[in-house]
């Protein structure tokens, strides 16, 4: 993948190009009031932004949807390290980075909102999540999260090509497709390319610059390529690529040599991941959807060993006993889709993820638990309080584990979704053997 190695000046470019063509169909829209002789300044605009909010929808058109979700879950969880219990055991000791202790069985209540909006050539979408603890001591009230919030234009109606552009807010794997990677909020440009081809298939190219931290002025870019029901047949194949680090490394305010070295290998991720799967929909299984899938996974930026000075000692900063462990690969099947009443659905999927393949950040496979919130590379997951060595490196990687997940729809409304996941340490020479295992159970009202 290619580097950002002058961001603001792609953004900016970037940010002109799109704003001009999601923009040109508004223009007639702002154009009466900026021709005003009044009407020719900053304030001018700051009112049409202002007054806006009276326009009601029959006078600009376009169609809004507002929509949400009412969940309720109760979850039971185990995990222990080295046979110790992590979860609601008094004799371990408290950890600043983690205050609040994750229960064994634990309650919790969540409300989505969701409202898009769509004219002929732009949209908007916007998702609110309030999810709280329940307990009358226990329970939480204020948590709130914007888990979505961008805004698109179309560049390229074609009736076989379409180029589409959007910025703002949502999570990678809302765009990009994988079982373990991609759970983190992607803050940022998307390009959609679509074209479709009558006897070979449809497909796709996904990409974009994203902010990973402005303080340090670091930048990330991620795409995914696809092919999508290739010669008419259930076969699809997808390449992804997502580049985390930034040339050079990044030095933040204050930080010695040692701790920037730390910073520097939590991003030290470039990685690719190709998927194949194959969906039909056969008589025997009543025409229900049948999907079999496998992906591979590679970080193309993990070291071997490295060595840096803390109090001009040479400390070794890579806990995995000298060899790469940068691989990881899942295999899985799914049955049915859930659209309405009485409808089911089943996924099962393994999953092998070595201790280097996935930022710590954007594991969204099983992952380990990790109550005690102890990263790869540094003590606290959030890259503070040093670095760790072979014995107590953790982190969200270095496991193998299965999932299993079966939904079935009540009613047309109403869904209940069930999930188990286990997974244990795959390399046991990294850091404490980790056994967990999970069993969650969600009820969903959507309306």
């Amino acid at each position: 993948m290619l580097s950002l190695s002058r961001p603001l000046s792609v953004l900016f470019c970037l940010g002109f190009l799109f704003c001009g063509t999601l923009f040109a169909q508004s223009a007639d829209v702002q154009f009466d009031e900026k021709s005003d002789s009044d009407s020719k300044d900053m304030d001018a605009l700051r009112r049409w932004l202002r007054d806006k909010r009276f326009v009601t929808m029959k006078e600009i058109g376009g169609d809004l949807s507002i929509s949400g979700e009412v969940r309720v879950e109760f979850q039971a969880a185990n995990e222990r390290s080295n046979g110790i219990q992590q979860r609601n055991n008094p004799d371990l000791p408290p950890n600043p980075k983690a205050p609040k202790a994750k229960p064994m069985y634990g309650w919790d209540v969540e409300f989505n909102l969701m409202m898009d909006y769509r004219t002929d050539r732009t949209w908007a979408a916007v998702k609110v999540e309030f999810d709280n603890d329940m307990g009358q001591r226990s329970g939480t009230t204020s948590n709130i999260r914007l888990e979505k919030a961008y805004l698109g234009g179309r560049i390229v109606p074609g009736d076989t090509l379409i180029i589409d552009a959007e910025i703002g807010r949502r999570y990678l794997f809302n765009v990009y497709d994988s079982k373990i990677e991609f759970s983190s909020i992607y803050d940022g440009i998307l390009f959609r390319f679509n074209k479709a081809f009558d006897s070979l298939g449809d497909y796709y190219f996904n990409c974009g610059p994203f902010l990973i931290d402005d303080l340090t002025n670091h930048y990330g870019l991620v795409g995914e390529m696809g092919a999508l029901g290739i010669a008419n047949t259930g076969l699809n194949l997808k390449y992804s690529a997502i580049d985390w680090y930034r040339p050079g490394g990044e030095t933040e305010s204050g930080n010695t040599a040692y701790e920037t070295a730390l910073t520097n290998q939590r991003y030290r991720f470039l990685i690719s991941q190709f998927l194949a799967y194959y969906q039909f929909y056969p008589q025997w299984m009543g025409k229900k959807l049948i999907k079999c899938y496998a992906a591979g996974l590679m970080n193309h930026l993990a070291l071997k060993s490295k060595f840096v000075n803390d109090d001009s000692v040479p400390t070794q900063i890579i806990p995995t006993g000298g060899r790469r462990a940068n691989l990881a690969w899942y295999v899985g099947v799914s049955l049915g889709v859930v659209k309405k009443q009485g409808d089911w659905a089943i996924d099962a999927n393994y999953q092998w993820v070595q201790a280097q393949a996935i930022p710590d950040f954007d594991v969204l496979g099983i992952g380990r638990g990790n109550t005690a919130k102890v990263g790869l590379y540094t003590m606290n997951i959030d890259g503070s309080d040093g670095g760790t060595t072979p014995a107590t490196a953790v982190g969200n990687c270095n496991y193998k584990g299965f999932e299993l997940e079966a939904l079935y729809s009540v009613t047309d409304n109403l869904v209940v979704q069930q999930n188990f996941k286990y997974s244990n340490t795959l390399n046991t020479n990294i850091g404490p053997n980790e056994k967990f295992r999970q069993y969650e159970i969600e009820f969903i009202y959507a309306f």
